[in-house]
């Protein structure tokens, strides 16, 4: 047992900061080879904030298994929209700001309505299929040409005026290894509880992996909000819910190994994607709401958003 808080303990650590890296890295690497402002927000920022969770779907898949994938998948997801954009909606209604979004945002909700109902449909099916993970792989490629030829990302200015570090590249693969190694940490530490305590693969992946791996983007949410840039969270959460659902899906569907629908219960998941679906539909349905116009933030709305990710573990036991 210590082992295996350990682990999980030392790769959530690495995550934090090797998550955090790579992201900057892999933009200023991006700017450096002159690809354009909104490649780099719609494809290698969403990357940096779906690494973690891409990793331990890797290793997890390399141990043939697949509830607990999608125990990531979906956990993250429900994790992102509840307890990241809770937590920074809750700071920004305790200073007593007002929130507003740009109403161009409209789009991205409707994608991301879209694709999570596309997760919902590929898992009642077939979800370790390589016709699923094409399925995923080409929505993915669709989406981002329409982000492509129809939106516009702009790049923070306090990063563009910040002065470029040496060897970027260099560091770029260095935060990439040590994050593996972090997803590595968490898979094994994931795996010790899960022989110790015989706990299902379903929620091992809602709750160890996919906190683990959400928490650098918890920290990234809060430390955005005090510092009261707060507008750039919910695109972020959308960008990075979007590739979980599509790319991370489809990464066990690649391995084609049957042993990877062992203990797999669709009747047992499908609970959980009823919450990922209200959840996410109530988050767009509030986004689209503050875009028409400035709005005070609402405690009661936070707590509704941090409670509904508690109550959720209730249906992944």
């Amino acid at each position: 047992m210590i082992i295996a808080i350990s682990a999980i303990a030392s790769g959530v650590a690495l995550i934090w900061i090797s998550a955090e890296r790579l992201e900057k890295y892999s933009v200023l690497t991006a700017k450096n080879y002159g690809l354009s402002p909104f490649f780099i927000g719609s494809t290698v920022i969403a990357f940096g904030t779906s690494a973690p969770e891409m990793l331990t779907t890797f290793f997890v898949s390399l141990e043939n298994k697949g509830s607990m994938v999608i125990g990531n998948v979906i956990g993250s997801n429900v994790a992102n929209l509840s307890l990241v954009f809770g937590s920074m909606l809750l700071i920004v209604s305790l200073k007593k700001l007002t929130i507003q979004q740009n109403l161009n945002i409209y789009q991205n909700l409707l994608i991301l309505l879209a694709s999570t109902m596309l997760v919902w449909v590929i898992i009642a099916t077939d979800p370790f299929s390589v016709i699923a993970s094409s399925i995923l792989l080409i929505a993915l490629f669709l989406v981002i040409m329409f982000w492509y030829k129809n939106s516009s990302i702009e790049i923070d200015s306090d990063e563009e005026n910040e002065e470029q570090p040496k060897n970027v590249t260099f560091k770029l693969a260095l935060s990439l290894v040590f994050l593996v190694g972090a997803a590595w940490l968490i898979t094994f530490g994931a795996n010790q509880i899960l022989d110790q305590f015989n706990l299902g693969q379903l929620f091992i992946g809602y709750t160890v992996l996919a906190i683990g791996t959400s928490l650098p983007e918890i920290a990234a949410s809060v430390s955005l909000a005090l510092k009261g840039r707060y507008e750039t969270v919910s695109g972020t959460l959308i960008g990075s819910n979007i590739f979980n659902g599509l790319c991370v899906l489809a990464i066990p569907g690649l391995f084609s190994n049957p042993e990877m629908n062992a203990g797999w219960n669709y009747v047992s998941w499908s609970p959980l994607l009823l919450v990922l679906f209200i959840v996410t539909f109530l988050f767009a349905s509030f986004i689209f709401y503050i875009s028409k116009k400035e709005r005070k933030a609402s405690f009661f709305i936070s707590i509704f958003f941090l409670s509904s990710y508690f109550i959720s573990l209730y249906f992944a036991y």
